[in-house]
């Protein structure tokens, strides 16, 4: 009898860390380090699902240019992409305008 049947855990985490007023009064760092949602704990006897934990490691820094105008620009650095240690790295830069009123 074969059971089709499979047996998983779905798992995310995140610790992030921000350092108020970093170099000047307003700005703000931060680091996030973490996993977007994978399967854990899945038994695959065909061997094709590789069960490689994805991390997401990030880095920003808002500058405040005025009262009302800010950036802050990014870094992302995806580990593991698709839970597959195989695959490349993936980067990723941001820039972000927040504009108050």
């Amino acid at each position: 009898m074969r059971n089709n049947e499979l047996d998983a855990e779905i798992w995310s985490w995140t610790l992030g860390l921000a350092f108020p007023d970093l170099v000047l009064p307003g700005n703000l760092g931060g680091l996030v380090v973490g996993s977007q949602p994978y399967l854990g704990s899945l038994q695959d006897n065909n061997g094709l699902f590789n069960n490689d934990v994805p991390l997401h490691l990030e880095a920003f820094y808002k500058v405040e240019l005025s009262q009302n105008i800010s950036i802050t620009p990014g870094f992302i650095w995806l580990i593991n992409p698709n839970q597959d240690r195989d695959n490349d790295n993936i980067f990723i830069g941001t820039l972000r305008g927040t504009f108050r009123f």
